[in-house]
Order: C-alpha cells, then sequence, then structure tokens
C-alpha cells in the first residue's frame, strides 16, 4: 500500500484530563489504584474492533484506521510503561520522549496487521497491568520529568494512559 495522507495533526497538550477528565470521550479521573483492571478490559474491546471488516480503513484520508489507532495505543501502552518503571526505580528520572504520529509514520502502522496487533495489545496490557498492580499506596506520587520540564506522578501517568486508550476506544466506535 502507499503511504496514505499524513493523518490531522493533534497540538492539543491532553495532560489536563488527569485533574479535569475529557468532555469529549466522557473519561472522568479515576482512583489509580483501578488502572490494572480497567486495562485488562481493554484487550476484549480491541479484539472486537480490529476483527472487523473496516478495521483497515481510513474513515477519511486523513484519519487514522482502527489498526492505525490500535498501533498507536499498543505503542502507548509500551512507552508509558516504561516511563513508570523508571519513576519507580529512579528519583525523578528523566522521561523518554514519544512522537506518536512520528512512530506511525516511521512503523508503516497503516500495513499492520490487525489481528498480531490485538495479540500484542493483549500481551502488552499483561504487563503493564502487572507494573500497576505492584505500585504500593506509598508510591503514586513518584515523579519524573518529560522533556519540555513537564512533571508526572504515577498516578497522572495512570490517569494519562487510560484516558488516552479509553478515547481512542471511542475514536474507533469500540
Amino acid at each position: 500500500m502507499d503511504t496514505p495522507k499524513p493523518a490531522q495533526t493533534d497540538t492539543t497538550d491532553w495532560t489536563f484530563v488527569i485533574d479535569k477528565g475529557c468532555p469529549e470521550c466522557g473519561y472522568a479521573p479515576h482512583d489509580p489504584r483501578d488502572t490494572a483492571e480497567r486495562l485488562r478490559a481493554m484487550p476484549e474491546r480491541w479484539e472486537k474492533v480490529l476483527n472487523r471488516k473496516d478495521a483497515t480503513e481510513r474513515p477519511g484520508e486523513d484519519v487514522w484506521s482502527p489498526v492505525e489507532y490500535a498501533r498507536h495505543c499498543l505503542d502507548l501502552l509500551r512507552v508509558l510503561n516504561r516511563r513508570v518503571t523508571s519513576m519507580l526505580n529512579e528519583e525523578n528520572p528523566q522521561l523518554e520522549d514519544f512522537d506518536g504520529e512520528a512512530e506511525a509514520v516511521n512503523e508503516r502502522f497503516w500495513e499492520a496487521d490487525p489481528e498480531r496487533v490485538s495479540t500484542d495489545i493483549a500481551d502488552a496490557v499483561r504487563e503493564v497491568a502487572a507494573t500497576y498492580d505492584r505500585i504500593g499506596e506509598g508510591e503514586w506520587g513518584r515523579t519524573g520529568v518529560r522533556s519540555d520540564g513537564k512533571l508526572f506522578t504515577i498516578l497522572g501517568m495512570s490517569r494519562y494512559l487510560l484516558h488516552d486508550l479509553e478515547h481512542h476506544l471511542v475514536d474507533v466506535r469500540g
């Protein structure tokens, strides 16, 4: 398949959802101790989306297909798990940069196999949920710093991740 037109660029700083929730998808800030349980509900939802006949079709030329959104969510699971793990293991670590739109182009998300992405999401969710299961009560406030200077706590990271994954399921009617 030829390289499709890039997706619409999103310049929103979505960190506001950590404290305020999201009026677009209905996410409300959750108790971080519920993160693992809510994550474990997602693979089944993604599997249903990725089994649809239109899973690889873009609804508009500059809007990601369901498989592209799913592949992006897989990256988020992996990247944000590395961030949380470093926040658990180090004092106030510098968090790695991540450009999801550049990654989508570099990794050619539009060519991803829906079945493989579904399996990979299930595997990643198991790993990420296990990370959240081991977070102790006194660790939710541990911090890390993004390259732009934004300070994150593990609590905030749990909300940021869960919102992003749930929001994208809304994007693909999942």
